[in-house]
């Protein structure tokens, strides 16, 4: 995963406005990759360097379900109903494991 890097007069709520397609995409990756590893309990969705300070972004695995409706309504706005039917798909897997325990 690549780092987003800033210098200069910005903070975190600037980056994530300026850059949300970047973020999405990653927060997305990072789970479509890991969902269906039971023992991944959270996933990094972005790295940012500002002015040399690193911050690391991670997503709880009791956070996957919410970060990808997110992700549907920003793809949504984007016209990106591929991925927004991947999200779908990833999110009914996600519910019938869940029910699977209960």
């Amino acid at each position: 995963m690549n780092m987003l890097k800033f210098q200069g007069d910005i903070g975190l709520d600037e980056v994530f406005k300026r850059h949300q397609i970047e973020i999405y995409d990653n927060l997305f990756k990072s789970i479509r990759e890991h969902y269906l590893d039971k023992t991944k309990n959270e996933v990094t969705v972005v790295r940012i360097s500002i002015n040399e300070t690193e911050y690391t972004i991670n997503l709880s695995r009791d956070k996957f379900i919410t970060g990808l409706e997110g992700a549907i309504t920003f793809y949504e706005s984007c016209e990106e109903y591929e991925k927004c039917a991947e999200c779908l798909k990833i999110i009914n897997a996600l519910k019938n494991k869940h029910m699977e325990v209960n």
